[in-house]
């Protein structure tokens, strides 16, 4: 791990009961926090302990600036996440619901200022789907199924797939999966945009490997100014977005990065950034 003057927090303590019983996590050398669905057997499907660990380790990422990248996946490779468990959502806390737990999740990763990749094997469905879909980028084996049938069954959406999907795949697309519950493969996941990238199974760890370590050499206060004006342009005019550009770009003149940018500029070198 990176040691610079700064005093950080320590890796998160364990939840209340003293264990995490549904995730796995770890921080790389080179800054990567790669967090993973561990509920194999149910297909890495959402219950509010999972939801509490991620937020958790969510925070977590949002206080360290040695956090460079933040990464998703599901363990076993059989699915990112089959959406909720519909055996298993017993509330942890009495007020454990939708709104009190997996939206403020949601917004927390939203909102995260470092690079957000979900690493996509095996099926992303129902709330699952929203999750990959709320993350920055998407990287994907072959093998992926991907999209919404609550349609299928009458059930309402709660989770932000209204909001995300239209921006990432346009509305006239997003309409047609979410009313008629298909699904996407790879080929036309990639085609239509919700893929960044796309991978042969075998492949895929050593290629979205290679993807997340380069993304964790970038600026990452930079990758999230930019997070920031992309968000903000989406709902405000032409004109007010350009201020906001300039307003955030001003914001982070001053970092470290943004001198070593210049600096190594002047020196005619590659630049080395720390990620503040």
């Amino acid at each position: 791990m990176m040691t610079t003057e700064h005093e950080w927090p320590e890796a998160p303590r364990a939840l209340a009961d003293g264990e995490w019983q549904v995730t796995l996590w770890e921080l790389s050398e080179e800054g990567v926090l790669a967090i993973t669905l561990n509920r194999p057997e149910r297909l890495n499907a959402l219950s509010f302990r999972l939801l509490h660990e991620l937020q958790r380790l969510i925070d977590f990422a949002a206080l360290r600036p040695d956090v460079r990248v933040v990464t998703l996946r599901g363990a076993g490779g059989q699915a990112f996440c089959s959406g909720d468990d519909l055996y298993g959502m017993e509330p942890v806390n009495p007020i454990d619901g939708s709104v009190t737990v997996h939206h403020p999740f949601l917004l927390s990763l939203r909102a995260l200022r470092k690079p957000v990749v979900a690493l996509v094997t095996g099926w992303a469905l129902g709330h699952g789907w929203e999750i990959a879909s709320a993350c920055d980028l998407r990287l994907c084996a072959d093998n992926i199924e991907v999209g919404d049938h609550r349609v299928q069954r009458a059930i309402g959406m709660n989770g932000g797939t209204t909001w995300f999907v239209p921006r990432i795949v346009g509305r006239g697309r997003a309409l047609e999966l979410l009313v008629t519950g298909r699904h996407l493969d790879a080929e036309e996941a990639l085609s239509w945009g919700w893929a960044n990238r796309v991978w042969a199974l075998e492949d895929f760890d050593e290629e979205a490997g290679r993807f997340v370590s380069e993304l964790a050499k970038l600026p990452t206060l930079n990758a999230s100014a930019f997070k920031e004006m992309i968000d903000y342009g989406a709902e405000h005019s032409l004109r007010e977005t350009l201020a906001h550009e300039v307003e955030v770009s001003d914001r982070y003149r001053r970092s470290w990065d943004a001198e070593e940018g210049r600096l190594s500029w002047r020196e005619k070198r590659a630049p080395i950034f720390r990620g503040y």
